[in-house]
């Protein structure tokens, strides 16, 4: 057995306490995609940059289209779409599904309508129902309000709603969820669809077969249009993508998820 004099050992000690551990090089991290999600994203990335204050996290919500385009390009690190990958997406990329989301109908709160079927939702996005008077509302016309080509919110609409059907030409385009919210505050006969979670004041979300968009029937699969929010990234991404995603999977990010949106795992 080896024996450890006295002074040995202090200078052991003396050794261990003046080593320096070197710190985490700087890592950033580059989102892009939906903005649907990024309301969520931001609330994830700041939870992880505080638990790992050596790593940025930069977040462009330029639409899901254009944040898998990125992605493909290798100037951003993950793409965020509120939709399913495609399977002709997927060739080098893996898709993650983080949390599922209630696309709402959203009406001014001043309409008194406020149910409608799936059907009858067909019909006014298509243009076939032209007048609030044709689902037990006012003798006015409808406005229809869409989102904008790209857009994983419009994909997974016009999947859960349209079939084979195309929205109207005739409806306003816009480029986000919070212009979809301040167009029917100021319209009272338009339409639109966005996130449930977080409409405008002036606004209200319908009940779809006498479904509301709660957080519970969502759990429930009682509401009929839920779509998932998916972080993309490339077979060969590096640790810092797989720590952030294994973050988001993980207790403490799903509990973040499931305070508006419906969690992939349960704690």
């Amino acid at each position: 057995m080896r024996t450890v004099t006295l002074a040995g050992f202090l200078s052991l000690i003396l050794i261990g306490c003046s080593a320096t551990v070197e710190p985490p090089a700087p890592v950033r991290l580059h989102l892009a995609g939906s903005s649907s999600m990024q309301v969520l994203l931001e609330q994830l990335s700041d939870a992880y940059t505080a638990r790992y204050n050596w790593v940025t996290i930069d977040i462009d919500p330029r639409g899901s289209q254009l944040g898998l385009e990125a992605l493909r390009e290798g100037t951003v690190d993950m793409a965020l779409i509120s939709r399913e990958l495609g399977p002709a997406e997927d060739r080098g990329l893996v898709g993650t599904v983080i949390a599922f989301d209630a696309i709402a109908i959203v009406a001014n709160d001043q309409n008194p309508v406020g149910e409608l079927t799936v059907e009858q939702l067909r019909g006014i996005f298509s243009g076939r129902i032209l007048t609030w008077s044709e689902v037990g509302g006012e003798e006015s016309d409808i406005q229809v309000v869409s989102r904008e080509n790209g857009s994983g919110t419009r994909a997974s609409f016009e999947q859960l709603v349209m079939g084979q059907e195309e929205v109207t030409t005739m409806a306003v385009v816009v480029p986000s969820d919070d212009a979809v919210g301040r167009f029917v505050r100021e319209d009272p006969s338009s339409i639109g669809y966005a996130s449930a979670a977080g409409l405008p004041l002036g606004t209200k979300a319908l009940s779809i077969g006498g479904v509301d968009p709660s957080l519970q029937a969502e759990a429930e699969g009682d509401y009929p249009l839920i779509r998932p929010f998916v972080l993309v990234t490339r077979e060969d991404g590096d640790d810092a993508v797989r720590s952030f995603l294994d973050f988001v999977l993980g207790p403490a990010g799903q509990a973040i998820v499931g305070q508006r949106y419906v969690r992939v795992r349960q704690a």
